[in-house]
């Protein structure tokens, strides 16, 4: 199946509700953002979790340390770059790392692969947010990828389009924000189970 990550999850009912539904991973924002969340209410959350899933914790051009030390004291699996930290960052930190590129075009292999992460992710460019802009890119920008490349689709992906998405681009992951989310916000665990839905459907349809 084709891995699922909700990300900006603030609180432990929303977590839960991701685990429930076989969720990979859970996101959550240490960046600001209006999906924040503090220190000490995401080591609770992930305290309570134990091992039931993937917790990892989204950074944007954080202090190197201050990655380190909150992902200690939540007990993160991974962190999520989403800044312009360079490839000697990456290298430097003691968890595995995924990347994000936000696109404007095809992206150049030869130029992001110096960054060595432990998967990409490509997002939607914004001017004014760091990811969960809400909206989609041109996938086609990803046709060429060659195909040793892992990575992770985000940008406005929803349960109407993710199956789209899947069955075009074959990603090893999905990752959702504002598309498993009430309109003023927190996540909604029935467009949760929609979406969830529509990934296996869309799994089960991929040539193999």
């Amino acid at each position: 199946m084709t891995l699922v990550k909700i990300c900006g999850i603030k609180n432990l009912e929303e977590a839960v509700c991701a685990a429930r539904y076989g969720t990979w991973a859970i996101g959550e924002v240490f960046a600001p953002s209006p999906r924040q969340i503090g220190v000490e209410e995401a080591a609770a959350i992930n305290r309570t979790l134990n091992g039931s899933i993937m917790k990892i914790g989204v950074f944007v051009n954080e202090k190197l340390e201050e990655v380190e030390r909150i992902a200690k004291l939540c007990r993160l699996d991974m962190v999520q770059l989403h800044g312009d930290e360079p490839p000697e960052y990456v290298e430097e930190l003691k968890l595995p790392v995924i990347k994000c590129f936000s696109l404007t075009g095809s992206p150049d292999p030869e130029h992001f692969r110096r960054w060595r992460p432990y998967i990409y992710l490509f997002d939607t460019f914004s001017t004014t947010v760091r990811g969960g802009s809400g909206q989609t890119f041109n996938w086609e920008w990803l046709k060429g990828l060659p195909r040793e490349i892992r990575f992770i689709l985000a940008g406005g992906l929803n349960a109407d389009n993710v199956g789209r998405a899947i069955r075009r681009l074959q990603p090893l992951a999905v990752d959702v924000s504002s598309g498993v989310e009430y309109p003023r916000g927190g996540k909604d665990p029935l467009l949760i189970e929609a979406f969830i839905r529509e990934v296996k459907e869309a799994d089960a349809n991929v040539p193999q």
